[in-house]
């Protein structure tokens, strides 16, 4: 009987009402603290630091409230020792206080590694090889064999290149390949395509990156990053094939009206096939 009267008194909900203020109180200051401490709705843009020097991206970063860890070194003749040349996140991306950027820098000097063999495989066998070993490829030649796509010989610097050879890691490397029977191919679509994708799907396509024309909206690195692809030559066009191993000229803006004119034009071209 005094357990109820207890229950009902007023000291017991006082007590009661003091725990729920206290356990309020606890649960604002935790969320609040947890905010603080995750810098919860603060974000930042990534800078573009493709071309600074170390010393320059560190002060860069420390001063965005950002850290960095030297993930790669690669070597670049172009640039000087200790250049920054990739970042992984890219820049512009929007990213939170305190987020680690992970960099290639340029190396004093290139990495030597044995260059694999290639003769007798397909071309795509070939291109993987290339790509994991951390090689680039140049220019696709094309030499009378009966076989299509046979890798003939690769050429380093004009000249013949055989296995077992050491070379610089990330030096471009040509292929000459056989022609076959081939009579020409289709040339891809690359209207959205940013520079490195184009590249790729132009060189797996059988034919050679040629001239880039980057419009006025490109200013900058970063600008020439984003860049989409709005106009090509030759153009996709599934009724006309062309030589392989041919050029491909492609224009780059970031100017979403140039892109969306692009690709109605291409919509209407592919209906007109279709019907």
């Amino acid at each position: 009987m005094k357990s109820a009267n207890f229950f009902r008194s007023k000291l017991f909900l006082i007590q009661v009402g003091i725990a729920l203020v206290t356990t309020i109180a606890l649960v604002w200051i935790t969320l609040l603290s947890l905010g603080w401490y995750t810098h919860h709705g603060e974000e930042l843009k990534v800078p573009d630091l493709y071309g600074m020097s170390l010393e320059e991206a560190d002060v860069k970063i420390n001063t965005d409230h950002l850290r960095y860890t030297i993930y790669d070194s690669i070597y670049n003749s172009d640039f000087a020792p200790g250049t920054v040349l990739d970042q992984r996140p890219f820049a512009g991306a929007i990213v939170k206080r305190k987020r680690n950027i992970f960099l290639t820098i340029n190396s004093m000097k290139p990495e030597q590694v044995r260059f694999p063999n290639l003769v007798d495989n397909s071309f795509r066998q070939a291109y993987e090889l290339l790509i994991t070993n951390g090689f680039k490829i140049g220019k696709l030649e094309y030499a009378e064999n009966q076989f299509f796509n046979l890798v003939l010989f690769p050429k380093y610097m004009g000249d013949t290149i055989h296995a077992g050879s050491m070379i610089d890691k990330g030096a471009t490397v040509d292929l000459v390949l056989g022609k076959g029977a081939n009579r020409g191919i289709i040339a891809p679509n690359l209207l959205g395509k940013s520079t490195a994708q184009a590249k790729e799907k132009i060189i797996l396509s059988n034919m050679n990156l040629g001239k880039i024309t980057f419009d006025q909206t490109i200013t900058n690195h970063l600008d020439s990053i984003q860049a989409k692809v709005w106009k090509q030559t030759p153009a996709f066009n599934e009724n006309r094939r062309i030589k392989v191993g041919s050029n491909i000229n492609i224009w780059l803006t970031r100017d979403s009206v140039k892109l969306h004119q692009a690709d109605s034009i291409m919509q209407r071209r592919l209906s007109n096939l279709l019907y």
